[in-house]
């Protein structure tokens, strides 16, 4: 995904659709984050 400055929201960055698992890592010291997401497989199971 891809954040709109303009309109304010995320937008799809590829062309398939379907859920991803994502992660938002906080670096405690220097107070920056970092988001990592990847495609759920289809034997995977969405996070509840």
């Amino acid at each position: 995904m891809i954040y709109d400055d303009v309109n304010k929201k995320w937008l799809p960055s590829g062309t398939s659709t379907g859920l991803s698992k994502v992660h938002i890592y906080q670096h405690t010291l220097n107070n920056t984050f970092r988001v990592v997401g990847r495609k759920l497989q289809d034997h995977e199971e969405a996070p509840s």
